[in-house]
């Protein structure tokens, strides 16, 4: 279940990309502008889609930030 969510919201991160590419083309004028869009489209994308996917590798782990441990084991002394 956490593998579709992962593709859903990584779909999601790639469209909203996809969008501000076009919206670039369309709306900035000269190439040091196309230049800057680009990378900053480019850092953005990129690091969220590594967050996304160490958060992944994390609850398919067992250690990511919103596991439960359901099992207590406790020591008879």
């Amino acid at each position: 279940m956490i593998t579709l969510k992962f593709l859903g919201t990584w779909l999601k991160i790639t469209g909203l990309a996809v969008l501000a590419v076009i919206a670039q083309a369309v709306f900035l004028t000269g190439p040091l502008w196309h230049t800057i869009a680009t990378v900053i489209i480019a850092v953005a994308y990129f690091g969220l889609s590594s967050a996304l996917w160490r958060e992944w590798a994390a609850i398919r782990r067992g250690d990511g930030a919103y596991s439960y441990q359901y099992i207590h084991f406790t020591r008879d002394e």
